[in-house]
């Protein structure tokens, strides 16, 4: 078996762990699963069960609401010529959970239509021009989308070499377009998921919105125009009007620093570029105006009736009760040295799976599988001694998540025992 063909070996797979590509660790931020501002859209299979089964693969997929917009916009272009472009966002651990999660929340346009019969070049040009967005961008490419006037929601031969040979990885997808406006549909293809069934079968996604765009009752606003997908709730077409500023649904990206002082108990939060206009978005000019307006008067009003109290009391202000802060608990130390081992072995044993679907493709060889194996094994070890060093931290739950790693570490060795790869020395 060989150790990989050289053609695979492009910027195109290594850019689906964001700028730094390569062997490097696939960046996942921490925030937490946004299900509760986004809608599940299911593919219909069957006309007598019209919801049919919600399928999800490693990852949890969303697609922001610009984003599809913006897919659905450029869709349309262009007559009846085939036209794809990237998908650009950002991977995601929820810290509560566990489920790692996937949010695509940019799209990058290409400039000249596909062909079916030699997609490659096409494919392979369009991304070299597309480099500048990509580094603006900061993320990690999660997919592509394309469309099909005459071929219809199904997978080409040269799609399916496409995904195969540039989009497996578990956090990937292909978007599927067929622009017909009357009756508009699309698809969310996985690849990495037909290891586990049926190859083209059609997958579900969320569409994820803005937190002011979720109306407190009523159906929701909603991009997906698609007659082949159902929702989970209630769903109206959104009204036309000009783009509201794309990544303003997408989680906020979140780096923690450690304390530059020893012993200090607190820790900084850095927010990307953009960030703080994602987790505190600008509101309107009206309606900023009114709130400034209600400010001015609520401190009139106040100083006013303060001005009363204090020449009531002879000129002397009543005094303040102090406020109690009490500091939130902290984690002991020993504790989060667990749960970040915890981390890495859950990562480790995520990229030897990538490498696990290469193998049984005859992508690579043993030698590249053996250091995924080594590399999780390594950690499975720092992670057994941080378990052990809890000491008088143990409780239930640490030790439900102890050995939940364990079965994973075991299933990870049964599958390298199967491969009849030499085990590394």
């Amino acid at each position: 078996m060989s150790d990989g063909r050289k053609s695979d070996d492009t910027p195109l797979r290594h850019a689906s762990g964001g700028p730094g590509g390569g062997d490097e660790p696939v960046r996942h931020h921490r925030s937490a699963l946004p299900v509760d501002r986004s809608v599940l859209w299911t593919p219909i299979r069957d006309p007598g069960d019209p919801a049919g089964p919600a399928e999800s693969g490693p990852y949890e997929l969303f697609l922001a609401r610009s984003a599809l917009r913006q897919i659905d916009r450029l869709s349309e272009a262009d007559g009846r010529e085939s036209r794809f472009g990237f998908l650009l966002g950002n991977l995601y651990r929820c810290p509560e959970s566990g489920v790692h999660y996937s949010v695509i929340d940019r799209v990058v346009a290409t400039d000249e239509p596909i062909s079916e019969d030699a997609p490659d070049p096409f494919l392979l040009r369009a991304w070299a021009d597309s480099q500048e967005e990509f580094r603006d961008h900061g993320g990690a490419l999660i997919g592509w989308y394309h469309t099909h006037y005459l071929l219809g929601l199904m997978l080409s031969e040269g799609d399916r070499e496409m995904n195969a040979r540039y989009f497996g990885q578990p956090w990937q997808c292909c978007v599927l377009i067929v622009p017909d406006p009357a009756r508009p549909m699309g698809a969310v293809f996985r690849p990495s998921a037909a290891q586990g069934g049926t190859e083209g079968e059609l997958e579900s996604f969320r569409e994820l919105l803005a937190v002011e765009d979720i109306p407190p009752s009523g159906p929701i606003p909603t991009a997906v125009r698609w007659k082949n997908y159902v929702a989970d709730r209630d769903v109206q077409p959104e009204a036309t009007g000009e783009d509201e500023p794309a990544g303003l649904e997408t989680p906020p990206i979140v780096t923690v620093q450690p304390p530059s002082v020893a012993g200090a108990s607190s820790v900084t939060l850095v927010l990307a570029d953009n960030q703080a206009d994602r987790m505190y978005p600008r509101l309107p000019v009206r309606r900023r105006t009114i709130i400034w307006l209600l400010a001015v008067v609520a401190v009139t009003v106040g100083g006013y009736y303060g001005g009363l109290q204090i020449f009531k009391s002879g000129g002397q202000p009543p005094p303040v009760a102090p406020v109690r802060v009490e500091r939130p608990p902290q984690v002991p130390a020993e504790v989060q040295r667990f749960l970040d081992a915890s981390t890495d072995l859950e990562e480790a044993m995520l990229r030897y799976d990538e490498r696990r679907q290469d193998f049984d493709l005859g992508r690579i060889g043993c030698e590249m599988l053996a250091s995924g194996y080594a590399a999780a094994d390594d950690v499975f070890i720092a992670m057994a001694g941080s378990y052990a060093g809890l000491g008088a931290a143990m409780d239930e739950t640490l030790d439900a998540e102890y050995e939940r790693l364990v079965e994973d570490m075991n299933r990870l060795n049964e599958h390298f025992d199967a491969s009849g790869c030499p085990r590394p020395e």
